[in-house]
């Protein structure tokens, strides 16, 4: 029965954390430098190697023992490390709130 009523006092806390998470969604300049600066390194060269290196590392894993699923979570991993922070860009930058 107390975990009924913890539930319910974290859900109706939680009320409070909506509208602070809606306006940090659309301002905090602050953070832009940040997020400018995070956004790049994972699309830019550093990303690219990153994800090389990962998917690489995978296959290399997935030969060595043979097994196929580190080999297929490599190229998971280098497909992602690619497209993964503009494909999260896109969604975010997309919905409104």
């Amino acid at each position: 029965m107390k975990a009924i009523h913890f539930y319910y006092f974290f859900l109706f806390l939680s009320f409070f954390f909506i509208p602070a998470t809606a306006i940090a969604a659309t301002t905090g300049g602050d953070f832009q430098e940040l997020y400018d600066f995070f956004f790049e390194a994972a699309t830019g060269y550093l990303g690219r190697a990153i994800a090389i290196i990962g998917g690489l590392m995978g296959l290399g894993v997935g030969a060595a023992t043979g097994k196929p699923i580190p080999a297929l979570m490599g190229v998971v991993l280098a497909v992602f490390g690619t497209l993964g922070p503009t494909l999260i860009n896109n969604l975010f930058a997309s919905a409104t709130i």
